[in-house]
């Protein structure tokens, strides 16, 4: 009976998983954190004023609460990091703009044209699971709710 017993128990410690692993790079579910901008800042940022005269302000917002950081550029011109539940503006001049996302080892990009005093959002994630950032324009709406929904990511300019 003792053995029956035995090999029952060991048979079942067989088929219990045993301790989780290390998060693939791109199945990991945890949070991204980067540096972020004061409280000031945030709050100044979260009033969405008037574009400077003669320019368009862009949003960017990552909505997840799990991915990689994420890199904005704008034109090859480097404008932050996206961290999870974050976001960043940048004024631009009208024109053609190019939005670009680089998050692990992929990229994604959207051509957009600016006009004087516009305010837009772009939506900028990486989804745990997924190979690829992605870069969506935003309605003002939802814009809004993501950036106030989120905190302000340092900006290193």
């Amino acid at each position: 009976m003792r053995k029956a017993c035995l090999l029952c128990a060991l048979l079942l410690a067989a088929c219990t998983p045993g301790p989780p692993g290390p998060p693939g790079p791109y199945g990991g579910a945890a949070p991204s954190s980067v540096p972020m901008a004061s409280p000031g800042q945030d709050a100044a940022g979260k009033q969405f004023a008037a574009p400077p005269y003669g320019q368009a302000a862009l949003y960017f917002f990552n909505p997840t609460n799990a991915g990689p950081v994420i890199k904005v550029v704008v034109n090859g011109q480097e404008i932050g990091l996206l961290g999870t539940g974050t976001w960043m503006r940048a004024e631009f001049a009208p024109g053609e703009r190019t939005v670009r996302c680089w998050g692990a080892d992929s990229s994604s990009a959207i051509s957009v044209f600016l006009m004087p005093g516009e305010i837009r959002f772009f939506e900028i994630q990486m989804v745990p699971g997924q190979r690829a950032c992605s870069v969506m324009e935003a309605s003002p709406d939802d814009g809004r709710s993501g950036v106030l929904m989120g905190g302000r990511a340092f900006q290193g300019q």
